[in-house]
């Protein structure tokens, strides 16, 4: 019993130790996350011994048992195990390490029941809290190991208003719901189930705050013999066809683009237009052209920018030295010092300067988890046996104060008065 509670003890820490290992690693750096084989290498040995620890409880006294006797009483549960293990492989389960934790999850489970139908016989069900509890443990475990082990993954990209069939369901990507002060940015999916059931899904995707670290929370759907969870992996927002290549400039850096030079020189920013009410501000961007030739050639290219949201105007400038070859100012950025242009016809290969248009999508990761309701109906089975130890510990607790109470006090002494002659008493007088 002691030796169970200390290995249940090591596996809560290090559990803990795992999930807290952002806040951990945050001291010292930049906050990172375990991966999953961390808890699957520290917490299946701890498992295992917890599972046989817990098993062989209720048939081992204070004073120990004799081997024999021991085997004898756990000969029913082995069997239970192994017709688990039978109908797990007749269904495809062939991973040993899973097959031995589900045996031994089953045979706790059975070796706890029957303590607790023995207590129940005897009219001491009040006493059987603790078994109780293993046997909700037991099920918990093998509820984890088959959900865990034995679900199934796919990851599909869901363009936008198109369904996608995977498992028997349609999923189909409607929009993205923007986040708010109290809510966080979700994905809206519409879910058709294999018997036409429709519902909405509404997994999440967003930026924490506190460590910008990019957050995804599946949407769960839960039906008692598995769930079918849609977790966000990534967004693309898709984007319109695109002719040209855009080349960042820096100012005062030449960039080189099959054998012509680009140097940004400068630009100039007019805000006259905010004074006059068009709440625009023109910008005149200059650079300089340097041929395959060797000649060098100024060119200013204009570029509008509209505070109303409207978005910007640019002109098509040609590149001189260049036969046919185009440039216009896509963005700038005075902070940076630096401009982006969109270059037609300068590159050798045409294909580099054109992006087919992508259609907006969501990817995510579909996957049904077998069984995940023993998970929580064991976890209940645990609750329901503490709640049943804890009563009995109140009772017995409540009884010995009222035994203590009832108990009648012991009588005061009384004084015996001395027999005998008495004692003289001499005193020293000091002279």
């Amino acid at each position: 019993f002691i030796l169970g509670i200390a290995v249940l003890c090591a596996l809560g820490f290090v559990i803990l130790l795992g999930t807290s290992a952002p806040l951990v690693t945050r001291l010292t750096g930049t906050p990172s996350q375990v991966q999953t084989p961390f808890y699957t290498r520290t917490t299946i040995p701890g498992a295992f011994l917890l599972a046989i620890l817990a098993g062989l409880v209720p048939f081992v006294s204070w004073k120990g048992e004799p081997l024999s006797k021991l085997a004898s009483n756990s000969l029913r549960s082995a069997v239970v195990g192994a017709v688990g293990i039978a109908v797990a492989l007749a269904v495809g389960a062939r991973e040993p390490v899973s097959l031995a934790i589900l045996f031994l999850a089953l045979f706790l489970a059975d070796m706890n029941l029957r303590a607790v139908l023995r207590k129940a016989k005897n009219g001491k069900f009040g006493g059987a809290g603790g078994y109780l509890a293993h046997v909700g443990l037991g099920i918990m475990l093998a509820g984890i190991v088959l959900s865990g082990e034995y679900a199934v993954s796919k990851r599909l990209t869901l363009p936008v208003n198109r369904p996608v069939e995977v498992s028997g369901s349609k999923l189909t990507f409607l929009r993205v719901i923007p986040g708010s002060a109290t809510r966080k940015q979700a994905m809206e999916v519409r879910v058709e189930t294999p018997n036409k059931k429709t519902y909405y899904a509404y997994p999440k995707m967003y930026v924490n705050s506190k460590t910008n670290q990019l957050m995804a929370n599946p949407a769960i759907r839960n039906s008692a013999l598995f769930d079918f969870y849609i977790a966000p992996q990534s967004y693309d927002p898709g984007q319109a066809e695109q002719v040209g290549r855009d080349v960042k400039l820096q100012k005062g850096t030449t960039t080189n683009i099959d054998g012509t030079g680009f140097t940004f020189r400068e630009f100039n920013a007019d805000v006259a237009g905010m004074t006059e009410g068009t709440k625009t501000v023109s910008v005149k961007t200059n650079v300089t052209v340097t041929p395959p030739d060797g000649s060098q050639h100024d060119a200013t290219l204009n570029f509008v920018y509209h505070l109303d949201g409207s978005g910007s105007e640019a002109d098509d400038v040609d590149v001189p030295g260049v036969p046919g070859g185009k440039m216009r100012v896509m963005a700038v950025s005075p902070k940076d010092e630096a401009v982006v242009l969109r270059m037609v016809g300068v590159s050798k290969d045409k294909s580099s300067e054109y992006q087919a248009a992508t259609t907006e999508s969501l990817s995510v990761d579909v996957t049904r988890k077998p069984m995940i309701a023993f998970v929580w109906g064991g976890f209940y089975v645990m609750m329901a046996g503490g709640v049943l130890a804890f009563a009995k510990r109140a009772r017995e607790a409540r009884h010995a104060m009222l035994a203590a109470e009832a108990e009648p006090s012991a009588p005061p002494r009384e004084s015996v008065p001395a027999t005998g002659p008495a004692v003289p008493v001499h005193t020293r007088s000091r002279v």
